[in-house]
């Protein structure tokens, strides 16, 4: 039995201003007219390409879930949940707490399982004894075997490391000096040209200027972070061809954290620190966007990602460069399809502009994952 066809006439976000026409058959996109094809969703409507969170931890929040820490099932949870959100591309960094970093759950994860697909990194490599104890230890000798062992043995797609133990907020007493970089350029060199050789691709996590720069200097495919970078390094990195991640809505839980909220005494010190660097980040993303720099969308948790869209509109991004940032712009920098010809049927059918109304982005009235309905068109 052939498959359904189906047609699509809506505008093409984030950047589209005139309705086009998609056929879609055996769960992919075709630009072409298909015969005898039916309806999907009203006409005059709005597609966007699945949203991809660019920062994700789906070992997180197994409390607030009430399923074991680490586990498959919770990581399928989260994954449901996204998949309802539209958001389907995710990219994992790592688990959050020790014994959830033991057994890692996201890598070698289907993507032909109904949920939306994971790009995992395994747990980040650190030196022992720094950050918060969640890394896979790894002295500086020892990084560029352990980096491709991770992509050549383990099939990572991405390698992560921590770079510096920013915010201050999580540096133990033994953490070393503020801002101190775990690794040396020369090995940071040597793991991104390990990671590149087995074919996957590195991710830094840098908060300290000194690391942020480093970072660059290894040609590093993505800054998770990146609250020390500066207008020259924002230069270079559009030169090079390095994404960025900010994570701005991770502000208010750090500034909360700062503030004594979670069981945790108050530092001033800390809040002064984080909002100093959140306030010379954000101008920095309007000026890596109009630089070139790819900018990702990232929560660094299993949040709602209209919330870091929403950040990247206030720190000067247009509608449809936010949008972008969390869709079409992240896709490409991860080496994923979009709305194409021949691609996986990963899209949203709004019925209204959701860059006009941005609450709307919870609210699809289709989506689409593999061309299978995940949610029913009603927007």
């Amino acid at each position: 039995m052939e498959p359904p066809a189906w047609r699509l006439r809506a505008t093409v976000l984030p950047f589209g201003d005139a309705p086009a026409d998609l056929w879609i058959v055996g769960g992919r996109i075709r630009t072409r007219p298909v015969a005898d094809a039916r309806p999907l969703a009203p006409p005059g409507g709005f597609a966007l390409p699945g949203l991809a969170d660019a920062h994700v931890h789906l070992s997180a929040g197994h409390r607030r879930a009430g399923l074991p820490a680490g586990s498959r099932e919770l990581v399928d949870h989260h994954r449901r949940r996204q998949l309802e959100a539209g958001v389907l591309l995710l990219r994992d960094m790592g688990a959050l707490r020790r014994r959830e970093a033991a057994r890692p759950a996201t890598l070698g994860l289907p993507r032909d399982d109904g949920l939306p697909p994971v790009l995992a990194s395994g747990q980040p490599f650190a030196p022992p004894g720094v950050f918060t104890g969640i890394q896979e230890p790894a002295a500086p000798a020892d990084l560029a075997a352990l980096a491709r062992r991770r992509a050549a043995r383990d099939g990572a797609p991405w390698v992560k490391v921590i770079l510096d133990n920013f915010p201050p907020l999580f540096e133990p007493p033994d953490s070393g000096a503020p801002g101190m970089a775990n690794y040396g350029e020369a090995e940071l060199r040597a793991a991104a040209d390990a990671v590149h050789a087995a074919g996957a691709r590195l991710a830094v996590h840098a908060f300290g200027r000194e690391a942020c720069a480093a970072a660059v200097a290894a040609d590093a495919d993505s800054i998770e972070h990146g609250w020390g970078l500066d207008e020259g390094l924002i230069e270079d990195m559009a030169r090079r061809g390095i994404a960025w991640t900010p994570t701005l809505c991770l502000d208010a839980m750090l500034l909360g954290t700062a503030r004594g909220e979670r069981d945790r005494a108050p530092s001033p010190a800390v809040e002064r620190w984080l909002r100093e660097a959140i306030g010379r980040t954000e101008p920095l993303v309007a000026r890596a966007q109009r630089a070139g720099v790819a900018l990702l969308a990232g929560t660094d948790g299993v949040e709602p990602l209209a919330r870091e869209i929403a950040r990247l509109r206030e720190a000067g991004l247009t509608p449809a460069e936010s949008l972008a940032a969390a869709s079409s712009g992240a896709r490409a920098a991860l080496g994923e399809p979009g709305i194409e010809d021949g691609a996986p049927a990963d899209l949203l059918w709004f019925a209204a502009d959701p860059r006009e109304s941005p609450e709307l982005l919870a609210r699809p009235g289709l989506v689409l994952l593999r061309g299978e309905p995940a949610a029913p068109c009603g927007g």
